[in-house]
């Protein structure tokens, strides 16, 4: 496909690629804090590694994966609670719980989940999910509640280069599973 303004659409003025890095550095943070052991299982997983090839062979990097386990198991907890992630009211005031979608994640502590619970029609789900809520981390302000997930993506991917960077490490769920990566500041 060639853009009216050439070959290949031009980086959006609101890239950063120190931000986005940073980014990746605070996802893989956040994930190793939150659900490691749950990690290490699926790591385990042969049927779960089978998966995620097909995620690696669509350029998904591992921390949009961990961030999909992750953002299934803030879905089941708040789904323990009786909440709705499709009710901001409930996720964001939780009474007599919490005051927010972080408290939810503060009861993942220790807990795991069967990996045969993350198929891939779930994971696939909540990557589509991140799409939209990255838009919103780098302060883009949805105005439709019906966006397309494929066009997010493709502008994220094509204007915001999200989806080209990593930390260096060996993939988390290939052959065999690599280590978590160092996320310090060199």
């Amino acid at each position: 496909m060639t853009w009216p303004i050439g070959v290949e659409p031009p980086l959006h003025r609101k890239f950063d690629k120190h931000e986005a890095m940073e980014m990746v550095r605070n996802r893989y943070r956040q994930a190793r804090r939150m659900i490691p052991q749950q990690i290490e299982n699926l790591q385990g997983d042969e049927e779960f590694r089978n998966q995620c090839r097909r995620y690696y062979e669509a350029r998904y990097k591992d921390w949009v994966i961990i961030n999909a386990v992750l953002n299934c198991m803030l879905q089941w907890q708040a789904e323990q609670l009786r909440l709705d992630f499709r009710n901001p009211r409930q996720v964001f005031s939780i009474e007599g719980v919490g005051s927010s979608l972080e408290e939810i994640g503060t009861r993942l502590d220790n807990t795991t989940y069967p990996t045969w619970r993350f198929a891939d029609e779930l994971i696939s789900v909540q990557m589509k999910a991140h799409s939209l809520h990255a838009l919103v981390t780098y302060g883009f302000e949805p105005r439709r509640a019906d966006f397309k997930p494929e066009v997010v993506e493709r502008f994220l991917q094509e204007r915001m280069k999200h989806f080209d960077f990593d930390l260096p490490h060996d993939p988390l769920f290939g052959e065999p599973p690599g280590a978590w990566p160092d996320t310090e500041v060199a």
